[in-house]
């Protein structure tokens, strides 16, 4: 029995980081359960009691992954989990949805890693995730990136087991463009939720912009979610509403699409034909080149490009929605290669410039 801060000091030093968070997760929903009964039914319960149980048995062996279970059973599931990939889709669905009735019953979660680059394999395996992360991060990890390196990897690592939470009552929607990014975590998160009872939904938010939106006057190609405006993200919602959940077929093929993309040996990944094709991680680099060429005639001879400007240039001009990280580190690369050159210090592309190399 744990009775003094002392005694509870010498558990949470012999507990893991698993068992830690654990604890957390068990924290929390043990507090929302006391806050909605208090706000739903009136009912009178002493939060600090609720703390305090919790605590004082943690010097005894029990399961806290059984707790944890246990704890998110007695939780109100929610009925629609809508899943994006990135963060600024899942901020414009969230305000776009907000004005919906029954918000309780609805949740959102993103998958925020570019899956359309890097090495993939395996990712249900510490292993394939810890090398795909190792490659992220001495590629891509500089000053302004510290925080992937520093959480990224537990973040990936319990994907799996949030994805494997969700209730089989819970309808799971997910959104995504038809680009290599968001097709490839659809293809992965079909894969984590190969198991999963719960009924899944998919809408196509490129293919669906232009079928409600675009006019003989106005045409509009949508290159990712996070481009199209939060009302229009809702009126997408209502009229995929009453579509069918993916069938048994449908979902088997998903999951294999992944098992044949993840064991590919390319590094980059684009679309070509509609379809996500494997390449080298080099397979960009003439088109930055292209771009600091068609640049430089605007500059004084000799004078050196903002590498902000080049990197700007390439996403806005390509077809492929390729992540401003990517680009960034083909770009060094270049410099290593001896074909631009650079004044500054690479910590971010806002501290560097560069030039095409003399010969």
């Amino acid at each position: 029995m744990i009775d003094d801060i002392f005694a509870f000091s010498r558990v949470l030093n012999r507990m893991n980081e698993n068992d830690l968070r654990s604890a957390l997760r068990v924290l929390y929903m043990k507090s929302a359960q006391v806050v909605k009964r208090q706000e739903e039914q009136g009912e009178k319960v002493d939060f600090a009691d609720v703390v305090q149980s919790l605590f004082r048995n943690m010097d005894t062996p029990f399961d806290l992954e059984l707790l944890e279970q246990q704890a998110l059973a007695e939780t109100d599931k929610t009925n629609e989990m809508h899943i994006t990939f990135g963060e600024s889709p899942l901020s414009s669905l969230k305000m776009g949805m907000s004005t919906l009735d029954n918000q309780e019953k609805r949740s959102f979660f993103s998958m925020d890693d570019n899956y359309a680059v890097g090495p993939l394999g395996d990712l249900t395996h510490r292993a394939e995730l810890q090398r795909r992360h190792l490659w992220l991060t001495e590629r891509m990890c500089l000053s302004d990136r510290e925080a992937y390196a520093m959480h990224e990897l537990e973040s990936l690592i319990e994907l799996n087991s949030t994805m494997q939470s969700l209730d089989s009552k819970t309808s799971i929607i997910i959104w995504y463009s038809n680009n290599a990014r968001e097709k490839t975590g659809l293809l992965y998160a079909m894969h984590l939720l190969r198991d999963s009872k719960s009924p899944i939904y998919l809408i196509e938010t490129s293919g669906l912009y232009q079928q409600l939106f675009n006019t003989p006057d106005v045409q509009y190609d949508v290159l990712h979610t996070g481009e199209i405006l939060p009302e229009k993200l809702l009126a997408m919602w209502h009229v995929c509403s009453e579509q069918e959940p993916l069938s048994k077929q449908e979902r088997l093929q998903l999951e294999q699409d992944w098992l044949e993309l993840s064991v590919q040996p390319g590094l980059l990944r684009m679309m070509e034909n509609g379809e996500i094709q494997s390449l080298p991680e080099d397979a960009l680099d003439e088109y930055i080149m292209q771009k600091v060429r068609e640049l430089t005639p605007n500059w004084e001879p000799g004078k050196y490009i903002r590498a902000a400007r080049i990197v700007g240039e390439v996403i806005g001009t390509s077809s492929q929605h390729i992540g401003d990280a990517f680009v960034e580190y083909r770009l060094r690369q270049l410099v290593l290669q001896g074909q631009l050159e650079m004044d500054g210090k690479p910590l971010a592309m806002r501290y560097y410039s560069v030039r095409l190399a003399e010969r």
